[in-house]
């Protein structure tokens, strides 16, 4: 274990709750990378490397003695650089040496599996230029078919092919970052030091995609085995926080999983002095997954891990499409952990729910941008009721209700919009709520107690689901 002192219990239940709470990425890094030579397991990146010296001519004690654990790719490109090889020649041969290891090793990693099935991460970061996270999350939730959203940044990377996450994602979406660039052909990934300097400098520069940074900086982050450059590690953790680390104010947290003898002392003392928000759990990455896998499915025995439905598939983007299936939930931010609850019951009645996080609206957010487009194209509009809502007079979710109403006077011939009361304490008297727009009172008030729908609630929105797959309410 690191020499950070912790309570391993205690991470393990801060951690579980954030990711339950949804706001946790994933990064994952090379130690979790595995694959089958002659019968034995052996690290991806040390097989790409030591194939990638011997095709110049280098092998033996040479080899042997150059590569550092967990940093292997980095130090072959550094032992060729030095053998007067050029750096730009090595970005083809690595990414053919890769892609026939992947070819030989079809079945993507057990971790990245396990990791896949955990339903509450939606959005993934790899230090990896291999594809082969993807794979697992089109494998496990999508039944092999290609429906992750894989987002590639690297500085150069031509401009028709710089892509960002959809404004407002529904249930249904994951998502692959590329922070170090996805291999090809192409120097458009990172295989040695300087790119791993060059990569992280632009994109705190601006030069990447805003959405997925914006992410970053505002989510908790969960590093495992990604085994970073000791300096690299600072310089990440204090770019991905959009406050000082040793500050108060710091809104978020990192949680650090992996082997690095290399760092550990210098960095682990650097975290204890000033990021106390920054937990360093020094165990093995894949050890840690099965551990992680076993105490969600435990807190989670119900969970589905496929997250494709049949009503819409995996839509990238509500924005995206044509009028869908897709359920547009609404609702004050202070009702957002009974708005979170009622997302997860109409998902597990196969609902994909356009989910907008309250807590990410800022000041500087243009309103019309991130919702208007997916009220105008979602099926139905749920309107989360509240005492909350009575006390505010004015918020976004007033917006929206006013955009429900008028696009609702547009519709014939099925229902639209569902008020859906949380109060526990309602008992059906819905002249209470006096801050709702006059259409709503023409509406059969639905109630679901802090979120959980009841009977006649769930009963209605099973009923709507099923129209919904006939298509008749489309």
């Amino acid at each position: 274990m690191a020499t950070t002192s912790i309570d391993v219990e205690e991470f393990w239940e801060d951690l579980l709750a954030y990711v339950e709470s949804g706001p946790v990425i994933p990064v994952v890094g090379p130690e979790l990378l595995t694959v089958e030579v002659a019968g034995k397991t052996v690290p991806l990146y040390r097989r790409i490397a030591d194939r990638l010296l011997a095709k110049y001519g280098i092998t033996g004690s040479v080899a042997e003695e150059s590569l550092r654990p967990h940093h292997e790719l980095t130090d072959a490109v550094a032992v060729l650089a030095t053998a007067g090889r050029r750096i730009r020649d090595l970005y083809r041969p690595v990414h053919d040496i890769l892609e026939e290891e992947i070819a030989r090793n079809p079945e993507p990693p057990r971790a990245l599996a396990q990791l896949a099935e955990i339903s509450h991460f939606r959005l993934f970061a790899t230090t990896t230029p291999d594809d082969l996270l993807a794979q697992a999350l089109n494998a496990v939730r999508y039944g092999g078919a290609p429906h992750t959203d894989e987002i590639i940044y690297a500085p150069n990377l031509p401009n028709e092919r710089r892509r960002d996450l959809p404004e407002l994602m529904t249930s249904s979406y994951s998502a692959v970052f590329y922070l170090f660039g996805r291999a090809e052909v192409s120097p458009f990934y990172a295989i040695h030091e300087e790119d791993a300097l060059e990569f992280p400098y632009m994109l705190q520069q601006g030069n990447g995609p805003e959405r997925v940074f914006a992410q970053m900086r505002s989510r908790h982050l969960l590093f495992i085995g990604c085994n970073f450059a000791e300096w690299l590690s600072r310089f990440f953790i204090r770019m991905s926080s959009a406050e000082r680390l040793f500050s108060d104010q710091r809104s978020k947290r990192e949680f650090l999983v992996g082997h690095d003898d290399e760092r550990e002392e210098p960095f682990t003392l650097f975290l204890r002095r000033f990021s106390r928000d920054t937990r360093w759990l020094g165990t093995g990455a894949t050890d840690f997954v099965d551990e992680l896998h076993r105490r969600w499915k435990l807190r989670n025995p119900t969970a589905v891990p496929a997250l494709t439905t049949a009503i819409t598939g995996a839509m990238p983007s509500v924005a995206s499409t044509p009028t869908t299936g897709t359920i547009f939930l609404s609702y004050a931010r202070e009702d957002s952990a009974a708005a979170l609850v009622l997302k997860t019951a109409v998902h597990e009645l196969g609902g994909d729910v356009a989910w907008l996080d309250k807590a990410e609206i800022t000041a500087g957010d243009v309103w019309e941008n991130v919702t208007r487009g997916a009220i105008q194209r979602c099926s139905v509009f749920l309107a989360v009721i509240s005492a909350a809502t009575e006390r505010r007079t004015e918020g976004y979710f007033r917006l929206e209700w006013a955009d429900a109403v008028d696009r609702a006077r547009r519709i014939q011939g099925r229902k639209f919009i569902i008020p859906v009361v949380v109060d526990a304490d309602y008992a059906g008297d819905a002249s209470r709520y006096t801050l709702v727009p006059d259409a709503f009172r023409a509406l059969q008030f639905a109630h679901a107690p802090n979120g959980q729908p009841n009977d006649g609630l769930r009963a209605e929105l099973t009923k709507t689901l099923r129209d919904l797959r006939r298509g008749r309410a489309g």
